[in-house]
């Protein structure tokens, strides 16, 4: 009898004990739910912390004066892969929504049957959202989709529109930077000189379209002694070919004494293909001294690379080829030290040339290389041969002369209080007919830390050559850069791709290999006898209680 009532009380004390731990963790369950309801966070593992909110991101949101109102415009049943790309969205804007404390919400507007697709795709076509079509293969054969992938952002009255989100790699730039823009009530002017042969940048989409999302971009044409506009925060040199005299000069200098900031994109050496022997020869646009003054110097020379871009050559049976080039370095050795470049891979500067940083020497200022050649590269002065055939067949003696050097600087950045390189020259004018005198107020130095970049090659960003993406993304944080808006930067370089697979090594995939063999069946044996032990040895207790 008292066997009976022993074992009666001990299954009772051991439902007792699991009741006891399940409730414990159906609490614990409840309390993490209640928390993570009220305490956002999230792990992101990837290299450039891809889907993370960026600081500059958390920060506008955060400080909104008025509520921001995002609608997405998302058919239902997306096909693969663009249904990820709805979930992917939605988990920004959650992240959007949870930083901002109440200053973003967003809705997701979706239809269900044919009525409310056509309403839907009227009321998306009012905010610029067209509906595209989707080539996609279901039930074995393939068909074409009409569906809708946009969103506009509404903040008082104003609206901005993302008409189709073809992928999330860029989506954060996209909506912080139009986010920024309408809050913002005055945006930096960013201005292109012009005058002297530059390139035009209404040419050119990418860069034209991306800063005009953020600043105004104007043109600077020093006409008729104009100068240099004063709500101009940046200045942009982009590849001028003519000379540029000398009063255009003392416009620009006076720009910088009252604390503008330049980027001087200056094509030093100009290639020639049109006769036998291609030659590259310098370039002089009238501007040294006078940078020199600023403590640059810009050399007559050319920087060959091993680790250089290719380009295409049609051979004489008409096919195209493929030959790396190293005329066109490809540029690895990145200043990442400055947030703006920290997350561009690489950037291909053809026909660069050198930049001597010793020119800075004893000015006072603060001298950053951006840009650097690898570790085998060379240079020629003056007159260069650029054929491509010299660097066909080349023996390893031949090889390691031409590439015998490291380490040229071909773009650099300035930092501080510059002197005027008017001082104690007389004023000049333009004597043009019709030109009025300059009524600016001189300047000797500088009124505030400027900034200069400086970049021996132009045609990187030139994009009628249809440069890589990096070459653009590191001109548009350039000027980010310039102009002290360097928050967005961070965002635009982040890069979506996955990391490639590193190879391994024999030894460790076989370890691996019998690993993933051996361990399973282990592990469930020891867990087999783990259990069978423990019910032995309750077994062992029971019975020693009933003797």
């Amino acid at each position: 009898m008292e066997n009976k009532e022993l074992k009666t009380t001990t299954r009772k004390n051991l439902k007792k004990e699991f009741f006891i731990y399940l409730g414990i963790l159906i609490l614990i369950i409840i309390t993490v739910n209640f928390i993570s309801n009220r305490l956002f966070t999230r792990i992101d593992l990837t290299k450039n912390k891809t889907y993370t909110l960026s600081a500059i991101s958390k920060e506008i949101v955060k400080n909104l004066n008025d509520k921001v109102i995002i609608r997405a415009y998302f058919s239902d049943n997306l096909p693969a892969p663009y249904n990820n790309i709805s979930r992917d969205v939605k988990d920004l804007l959650s992240d959007y929504r949870s930083y901002s404390g109440g200053n973003l919400d967003y809705e997701f507007v979706s239809t269900s049957d044919e009525s409310e697709t056509n309403e839907t795709e009227k009321e998306a076509q009012k905010f610029g959202i067209q509906p595209v079509q989707l080539q996609v293969f279901e039930n074995d054969k393939y068909e074409v989709k009409r569906v809708l992938m946009g969103m506009v952002i509404n903040y008082i009255g104003k609206s901005e529109t993302i008409p189709f989100v073809q992928n999330v790699s860029n989506l954060e730039y996209e909506l912080t930077s139009k986010i920024k823009k309408l809050s913002t009530e005055k945006k930096k002017k960013i201005g292109f000189l012009t005058g002297h042969g530059e390139y035009e940048y209404t040419k050119f989409n990418t860069i034209n379209s991306t800063l005009s999302s953020n600043y105004d971009v104007v043109s600077v044409n020093l006409g008729s002694n104009s100068p240099v506009p004063d709500d101009v925060d940046v200045l942009i040199v982009f590849g001028p070919k003519a000379e540029i005299p000398e009063w255009h000069q003392y416009l620009i200098d006076q720009y910088i004494m009252r604390g503008g900031n330049v980027a001087w994109l200056i094509n030093k050496m100009i290639p020639n293909f049109q006769q036998e022997i291609a030659l590259a020869t310098v370039q002089d646009i009238k501007i040294d001294e006078m940078l020199m003054n600023y403590g640059i110097r810009i050399n007559g020379d050319m920087v060959r690379d091993v680790q250089c871009s290719a380009v295409t050559l049609q051979t004489q049976i008409g096919f195209p080829l493929q030959i790396n080039y190293p005329y066109f370095p490809l540029v690895s050795n990145i200043n990442r030290d400055i947030p703006a470049f920290k997350n561009i891979q690489s950037v291909t500067l053809p026909f660069v040339s050198s930049v001597d940083l010793t020119a800075a020497d004893g000015k006072g200022l603060e001298v950053v290389p951006l840009l650097t050649s690898s570790d085998k590269s060379g240079k020629t002065d003056n007159f260069v041969v650029i054929n491509f055939e010299q660097f066909q067949n080349l023996t390893k003696n031949a090889a390691d002369s031409m590439f015998n050097s490291k380490g040229f600087v071909l773009g650099a950045a300035y930092n501080g209080i510059f002197n005027s390189y008017f001082v104690g020259k007389p004023v000049p004018q333009d004597t043009a007919p019709g030109s009025q005198p300059a009524t600016i107020e001189q300047k000797n130095q500088s009124e505030k830390v400027s900034k200069m970049v400086v970049i021996a090659d132009a045609d990187f960003a030139n994009e009628e050559n249809r440069p890589q993406r990096d070459n653009l993304i590191f001109f548009i944080n350039m000027v980010d850069y310039l102009a002290d808006d360097v928050g967005l930067t961070e965002i635009r370089s982040k890069d979506a791709s996955e990391a490639p697979i590193q190879e391994t090594s024999p030894a460790t995939k076989s370890f691996i290999k019998y690993f993933n063999l051996v361990f399973p069946p282990v592990a469930v044996v020891i867990i087999g006898l783990v259990i069978w032990s423990r019910k032995k040895t309750l077994r062992k207790k029971l019975q020693s209680g009933n003797n």
